[in-house]
């Protein structure tokens, strides 16, 4: 328990840290715990890691590289947004995976897709908290968009996760800002409109003289 506070105490140290400092904790093999951390069977612990992750990583690009090459982290982060049994746990990796995802990236938000992201996004878009789901329908919107651009099939993804079926339930949602949201994106990447604006874009790709 002390070796595992410790642990992320030190982590949490990094978030108000310089460049130098960044760089002796992470080569301490601070970072090679944290998978540990994220497996502890006290929520509080996976709780307090993903809090300390989130704080870390401050939208910078290099300090997400410093999670996202360490071994199995973001798997298990976007594991536990998926199936973490404590809500708490999952709005905590929620936050991390959102402010990855919100740095537009094209190639750490692909990343992330293929890691699960989609499905575990769609796991939480539905829930009592307004802010995670705002968070939850933001991210999925940044991913589609991204699908679109990339030309992938990430609409599909969603579908299949029953993510669609999700976002038609949220037209009924007591709050404005997310029924509007969920009604957006159902019109934007899930209506007959938005399958024949797929196609034309799928067509025009094939027929590129590369």
């Amino acid at each position: 328990g002390e070796i595992a506070l410790h642990a992320i105490t030190s982590l949490s140290s990094l978030a108000t840290g310089s460049d130098e400092r960044i760089q002796a904790i992470f080569k301490s093999g601070i970072m090679v715990k944290v998978p540990i951390l994220l497996d502890h069977h006290k929520e509080n612990i996976r709780k307090q890691t993903c809090n300390a992750l989130f704080k870390f990583i401050d939208g910078s690009l290099e300090r997400i590289g410093c999670i996202m090459f360490t071994d199995t982290t973001m798997e298990k982060v976007i594991h536990l947004l998926n199936s973490d049994p404590c809500w708490l746990v999952r709005m905590e990796c929620l936050k991390i995976v959102w402010k990855m995802i919100e740095t537009g990236h094209r190639y750490l938000i692909m990343s992330l897709v293929d890691r699960g992201s989609i499905e575990a996004i769609c796991s939480v878009v539905v829930c009592s908290d307004e802010d995670m789901t705002m968070m939850a329908l933001n991210a999925l919107e940044s991913i589609l968009k991204l699908g679109i651009a990339e030309i992938s099939d990430y609409a599909t993804r969603v579908f299949e996760c029953e993510g669609t079926a999700k976002l038609e339930l949220l037209q009924e949602h007591k709050s404005e800002n997310v029924y509007r949201k969920a009604k957006n994106l159902i019109t934007k990447y899930f209506s007959e409109s938005a399958e024949n604006d797929g196609n034309d874009i799928f067509e025009r790709f094939q027929n590129l003289d590369l």
